[in-house]
């Protein structure tokens, strides 16, 4: 996903090139036909440090052109799956998937597109001085328990922070209209600089044993600007 705010008025693709964009990555140009992997850790956009499922009869799920709905939308636009993706019982745990991708291979292959488990968009925030540390983020519309995760990749600079941080899976300890504070690994996030930044929600998910992962219509979502 990539946070535009509130204002279209950006420098990039144009919306045309946008769709077209997403439309090629999802094989809707019939060019490059594309897998749906899952994994339990993300990397970088260069598409190192993914830590993909392996084992317990997990096999990347192929995808055709019917399987997408088109790219449609403006800053940004959008393109989500119509049909649903459903991967192989797990024969032996496939652990915590947090976010999925698209590979041009059944296996290996390389990397064309990520996002994080869940259809929500990127919030603009700020964060207080404080301990705990208090995110800003008007009507965002999250809940106590919630997994968020906060970036400065669209721009913004990160805060200081002691006790724990402000990367990987933090977890809602409270909530209010505008604003609310954070957990990582159980211990409260405090802040020794104030800070801003991207926050999303996103749904980790445990694959136990026996189950059958399936993702219906809309569950997996590309943003491009």
């Amino acid at each position: 996903m990539a946070f535009t705010g509130d204002d279209e008025r950006m420098t990039g693709y144009t919306d045309y090139f946008a769709r077209k964009s997403l439309n090629a990555a999802t094989g809707q140009d019939g060019v490059v036909p594309t897998w749906v992997a899952l994994f339990t850790a993300v990397g970088v956009d260069a598409g190192t440090g993914f830590t993909e499922v392996t084992g317990g009869s997990y096999a990347r799920v192929s995808t055709s052109t019917s399987t997408w709905n088109a790219a449609t939308g403006s800053a940004p636009s959008t393109i989500s799956n119509a049909l649903a993706i459903t991967f192989p019982t797990a024969s032996a745990s496939w652990g915590t998937i947090i976010a999925w991708g698209l590979y041009d291979a059944a296996t290996a292959g390389n990397l064309i597109a990520w996002d994080y488990m869940g259809n929500f968009n990127w919030l603009p925030a700020t964060v207080s001085l404080a301990s705990p540390g208090v995110i800003t983020s008007p009507a965002h519309g999250y809940s106590v328990g919630n997994t968020v995760i906060f970036s400065t990749e669209y721009g913004g600079v990160a805060p200081s922070f002691s006790a724990s941080n402000f990367t990987g899976q933090l977890v809602l300890a409270h909530a209010a209209t505008d604003t609310f504070d954070v957990t990582n690994a159980s211990t409260a996030v405090n802040t020794s600089s104030t800070g801003d930044g991207s926050v999303r929600k996103i749904l980790p998910t445990v694959v136990g044993t026996g189950a059958t992962p399936s993702y219906g219509s809309g569950a997996l979502a590309l943003y491009c600007t």
